[in-house]
């Protein structure tokens, strides 16, 4: 278990992580200024200093936060929270005093797709959701995850989703999302407000009350991208910081290959491995950085001012060579981009790379000794090692059935849930059971926080059932929105305080993000293929998009004379598909507004 332990909470958060191609998981934000003034205290419409004690009751009148005795059923299409559940729903401390407060039963039922929750999304959302499901909860980053399309048909042409906006005036927490600035532009414009829809049906999820993306602050920043082992560094005398160039970083590999290091079986150490969770064409994005040119979606915009698709470029070139130098001189893993989840976990928990390609610091290898350090990070295609933030962003979808009975309760529920009474039992359990309330905040027992320390995961799902951040209940951890963990809880997630040391099991984190401190860049706007929807050329360049990475990976490792005519090949399947359309209307989009679409130049 102690391997497992926090890979969720990659998939959702990734703060202080490059965006616009920069990252893997959900992680994509949208573009919204940041806002750089000082956090006020989180107001949520509800009172902030009551307990759950002085909240009981057994009905309307005697509890404020009751809401109906009833059911409610949600299909969820996320597979972290849809693995993360507890055997025994009902019974869990966290399940019985949302009843316990609200009247609510909460029930959620998860049925993977063959091809992941995206196939399991569009194919239950085509062949019509059980009678019996109230709401609906599936990942969405922004706008442009494939998830949208299936969604926005859903809502506007087979009208499946009950319209929320008269309940969102006047309620306690999704009101907020009318006031101006607190939505992503993305999500106001394209997702929860759309011209196109006569009202809102699509509500975005864990949007932060505050935007701190532009903030530097050790206690929350999740580093992401190439770590190494630390005795290595030491050992070749290098500063893991000066690490920049594409030239300084193979430079590296190759001092790491001719010293002759062995892992803890007594096998040669590989220079470069891939992602922590397994093989990933992703992780091109941290090492080899300095020369992915299609910052946005593969697009990007040129010296000469026009707009071309990385694999119309030369630039592509340099990236294909560079990557089959390290393939042909042993430098990189040959299953960088394939390997599974469960055996790049084992390699490098006995150190069979010197350099792991992704990581962060919120991951228990990390955090649980001082084997690994970051790398890096590495300068982009600006020269600098800056971290490309888009300003606020989110991460889920809730959607409420058309179908549902009284669907305003419903949607009373998930909004007590964002309330700050809800977030603290959502992320912390019950007081007096998983943690205790010291000077006015949220402190886990010492049973709770040994729990989170060995990765034992079970056991906070089944005995608490919380988030706790990502590591136990992770419906829990998709369903807030207007989090503001610093202001109201006085700490960045469940464990991340203590009066020293031996107290805070995420201690090694937050000094990683002291020693290696990280600074960031606002780079506004979507990714290119935002803008593809409705254009005549959607549906075969959309194929072909999907397509890129893989031809890509068959560049790496093709005969050398292959090479030119597989880009070439797929170069020809653009035109074919339609890019010189598509191309036009970016770049009218550009031209009317330059901040619309994350390019770097």
């Amino acid at each position: 278990m102690k391997k497992q332990f926090l890979k969720r909470v990659f998939s959702t958060l990734l703060v202080g992580t490059m965006v616009a191609g920069l990252l893997t998981g959900c992680g994509d934000g949208g573009d919204k200024p940041a806002d750089n003034s000082t956090p006020q205290q989180s107001n949520t419409g509800s009172d902030q200093t009551g307990s759950a004690q002085e909240n009981q009751g057994g009905d309307e009148a005697q509890n404020d936060e009751w809401i109906a005795d009833r059911e409610i059923v949600v299909q969820i299409f996320v597979s972290d929270a849809g693995n993360a559940l507890p055997e025994d729903q009902e019974n869990t401390p966290v399940f019985q005093e949302i009843k316990r407060r609200t009247g609510i039963s909460l029930k959620l039922q998860f049925t993977p797709g063959q091809n992941g929750s995206l196939d399991a999304l569009t194919t239950q959302l085509n062949a019509g959701l059980d009678p019996s499901v109230d709401a609906l909860i599936c990942y969405l980053n922004n706008s442009t995850r494939p998830e949208f399309p299936v969604l926005l048909k859903a809502a506007k042409v087979d009208e499946m989703f009950a319209d929320v906006s008269e309940y969102m005036k006047n309620s306690k927490v999704y009101s907020k999302y009318y006031e101006e600035g607190f939505l992503p532009n993305d999500t106001y414009k394209n997702i929860v407000f759309r011209e196109d829809l006569d009202g809102v049906y699509l509500l975005h999820l864990n949007v932060d009350e505050v935007d701190r993306s532009m903030i530097y602050d050790p206690n929350e920043e999740y580093l992401g991208g190439p770590y190494i082992q630390k005795s290595i560094a030491e050992e070749l005398n290098i500063d893991p910081k000066s690490i920049r160039t594409p030239e300084e970083f193979y430079d590296l590999l190759v001092k790491i290959k001719e010293h002759g290091f062995k892992d803890d079986n007594g096998q040669d150490v590989i220079p470069l491995g891939p992602k922590f969770w397994g093989g990933s064409f992703d992780a091109l994005d941290w090492d080899m950085r300095g020369l992915r040119w299609g910052i946005s979606d593969g697009y990007n915009m040129d010296t000469d001012g026009q707009i071309y698709h990385e694999a119309e470029t030369e630039h592509i070139y340099d990236l294909i060579n560079y990557v089959r130098k390290l393939l042909n001189e042993g430098l990189m893993d040959k299953e960088y981009f394939d390997m599974s989840e469960e055996r790049a976990g084992e390699k490098y928990w006995s150190h069979s790379y010197a350099i792991m390609g992704d990581v962060h610091n919120y991951v228990d290898i990390i955090y649980s000794s001082e084997d690994w350090v970051p790398l890096g990070p590495l300068n982009d295609i600006e020269g600098d090692n800056k971290m490309v933030t888009t300003g606020k962003g989110g991460s889920c979808c809730l959607a409420i059935m058309d179908q549902a009975e009284n669907p305003e309760e419903v949607f009373k529920f998930f909004d007590w849930l964002c309330t700050y009474e809800g977030q603290l039992l959502c992320q912390y359990g019950v007081e007096g059971v998983s943690y205790t309330m010291v000077d006015g905040q949220p402190r886990l027992t010492e049973e709770v926080k040994a729990k989170l320390n060995e990765g034992d995961e079970d056991w906070l799902i089944n005995n608490v059932g919380a988030a706790f951040g990502g590591s136990g209940a992770y419906f829990f951890e998709c369903v807030l929105t207007n989090k503001n963990n610093i202001d109201n809880f006085g700490e960045t997630r469940p464990g991340a305080s203590g009066g020293d040391d031996s107290e805070n099991i995420f201690a090694r984190s937050v000094r990683i993000a002291e020693e290696y401190p990280r600074e960031y860049k606002l780079k506004e706007g979507l990714k290119a293929t935002a803008f593809l929807t409705g254009l005549s050329c959607e549906a075969a360049l959309k194929e072909a998009h999907d397509a890129w990475k893989e031809e890509l990976v068959k560049a790496f490792y093709a005969n050398e004379s292959d090479v030119e005519s597989i880009i070439n090949a797929f170069r020809d399947r653009l035109k074919r598909a339609g890019v010189d359309e598509f191309k036009e209307e970016l770049m009218r989009i550009y031209n009317e507004d330059p901040t619309a679409i994350l390019f770097y130049n």
